[in-house]
C-alpha cells in the first residue's frame, strides 16, 4: 500500500521517473484488488503506467533510450486490450488509445502511422456510429482516405459500406469523392451507382456520382436523365443551367428556354441575371420568337446599360427580322431601312462598351452594304437624310414588333 501511495502521488505531481520505481510492479504482479484501497482497478494503473513510460521516453534525447520507453508502452497498451477489452467499449477505447499512440509517436515505431490508421480503421467495426462523430469525422477521413491512397479497394469498400448509410452533409460528400476514387473508371462508377438510385431514388449523392461519369463516358441522354433528377431533388441555379445549355447543345430550344427561366428565378447575382437574359434572346431567336427575344435583351440593358453584348444581341434580333420577314421574297428597300436600326445598334454596342469594338468593326461592314441605296432613299422611300422614320408596321407589318426610330443617311 505504501509502495502504491508513493506511486499515484509522484504520478499527480509529474514526477514519472520516481512514479516508474514505485509503480512498475504492478504490471508484473497484475493485482485485481489493494488492501486498504478499495478504488482500486488494475486497468486504471495500466493506463497510468502507458502515460508514465510515453512522458518519459518524450524527455530522453538517446533515440534508443526513448524507443525502449515507447517499446514498453506499447507492450502494456496490448496486454491492456487482451486483460480488458472484454466489452465492446472498453475495447474501442482501449483501440483508439493505441491508434492516437501510434500517431504521436510513429517516428520511433516501425510503419507507425499504418498502424494508428488500422487501429483507426477497426474502431468503425466495433462502433461505426461512434468512431464517425469522433473529431467531426477526422478519424473517419484518416482511416478511409488512408486504405484508398494505398489502393486497398476491398478494404475501402467495406469501410465505406459501413460508414455511408449514417453520414451527412460534409462527411458524406468525402465518402462520396472517396467512393469515385477507388472506382476508377466512369464504367464502374456507373456499374456501381445505378443499383444504389434503382434502390433508393432520392440518393442525391449517387446521382451527381452518374451525372459525372455518364458526361465523361459522353452518355448525353444518361446524363440528361441524371441531371433533371438532380435538378428534382436540389434545384439550383446550377441545376438548371446545366439542363438549359445541354438542351441548347441539343438543339430543343423549347426545353432550354424553361430551364433557362428556372435558373434566372434563382440566379442572386446581376451578372448571373444578364448571361440568362441574354441566353434566352439567343433560344428565342432560334424558336423565331423574336418580340420575346427583344424583351429579354431589354431586361439585360435594364441591369447593365453599358452591356456592349446586350446591343449586339439586339443588332443580331432585328437582323433575323429582316430573314423571317424576307423569307419567302427579295429583299426590298422597307427591308433596308431596317438594317439602319442594326446599324445603330451596333454602333450604340461599341460607344457603351468598348470592350465589344472589334467584333462590332468585324459586323458592320456587312450590314452597311445592305442599307438603302441613294435610289432607294431619294426615289423609292422619298426619304431626305437625317430624317426620322418609323420602324413599325407602317413600314412592313410584320416589322410591327420593333416599333423603333431610326435616321436616313
Amino acid at each position: 500500500m505504501a509502495a502504491y501511495s508513493l506511486f499515484y502521488s509522484n504520478y499527480k505531481n509529474g514526477d514519472y521517473e520516481f512514479a516508474l520505481k514505485y509503480g512498475k510492479w504492478m504490471a508484473c504482479a497484475q493485482p485485481e484488488k489493494l488492501d486498504g484501497n478499495p478504488q482500486f482497478k488494475l486497468e486504471t494503473q495500466y493506463n497510468r503506467l502507458v502515460t508514465i513510460y510515453e512522458e518519459i521516453a518524450r524527455g530522453k534525447e538517446d533515440p534508443g533510450v526513448r524507443s525502449a520507453h515507447l517499446d514498453t508502452a506499447l507492450t502494456l497498451l496490448n496486454e491492456s486490450l487482451e486483460l480488458f477489452g472484454t466489452n465492446q467499449e472498453s475495447r474501442f477505447d482501449i483501440i483508439f488509445k493505441r491508434g492516437r499512440f501510434y500517431q504521436q509517436n510513429y517516428d520511433y515505431i516501425e510503419d507507425g502511422l499504418q498502424k494508428a490508421y488500422a487501429d483507426y480503421a477497426e474502431l468503425f467495426e466495433i462502433n461505426p456510429e461512434r468512431a464517425i462523430n469522433m473529431g467531426d469525422g477526422y478519424y473517419m477521413r484518416q482511416a478511409l482516405g488512408n486504405l484508398v491512397d494505398r489502393g486497398n479497394k476491398e478494404e475501402a469498400q467495406a469501410l465505406i459500406d459501413i460508414v455511408k448509410p449514417l453520414v451527412d452533409g460534409e462527411k458524406l460528400e468525402y465518402v462520396e469523392e472517396q467512393q469515385q476514387e477507388i472506382l476508377g473508371s466512369p464504367e464502374e462508377q456507373i456499374a456501381y451507382f445505378t443499383p444504389i438510385v434503382k434502390e433508393n431514388p432520392d440518393d442525391l449523392a449517387a446521382w451527381k456520382a452518374l451525372e459525372s461519369a455518364y458526361e465523361e463516358t459522353e452518355n448525353r441522354q444518361k446524363r440528361k436523365e441524371a441531371l433533371v433528377k438532380i435538378n428534382q431533388l436540389e434545384p439550383t441555379y446550377d441545376s438548371a443551367l446545366q439542363l438549359a445549355e445541354l438542351a441548347k447543345g441539343n438543339a430543343n430550344y423549347s426545353e432550354a428556354a424553361k430551364y433557362f427561366n428556372e435558373a434566372l428565378g434563382r440566379a442572386s447575382s446581376d451578372k448571373n441575371k444578364v448571361q440568362l437574359y441574354l441566353d434566352l434572346a439567343d433560344v428565342n431567336i432560334n424558336l423565331e420568337k423574336l418580340s420575346a427575344a427583344k424583351g429579354h435583351v431589354q431586361n439585360a440593358l435594364k441591369i447593365e446599360p453599358k452591356n456592349g453584348n446586350a446591343y449586339i444581341k439586339m443588332a443580331t434580333i432585328y437582323g433575323a427580322g429582316i430573314t423571317k420577314c424576307t423569307s419567302d421574297r427579295k429583299l426590298e428597300a422597307q427591308d433596308r431601312v431596317v438594317y439602319w436600326l442594326v446599324v445603330d445598334y451596333l454602333n450604340r454596342a461599341k460607344k457603351e462598351d468598348p470592350s465589344v469594338a472589334a467584333t462590332v468593326n468585324r459586323q458592320l461592314p456587312n450590314y452597311e452594304a445592305v442599307t438603302p441605296t441613294t435610289e432607294d432613299k431619294f426615289f423609292t422611300l422619298n426619304l431626305e437624310n437625317g430624317q426620322e422614320i418609323k420602324v413599325d408596321g407602317s413600314l412592313m407589318p410584320c416589322y410591327s414588333w420593333i416599333n423603333e426610330t431610326t435616321t436616313v443617311r
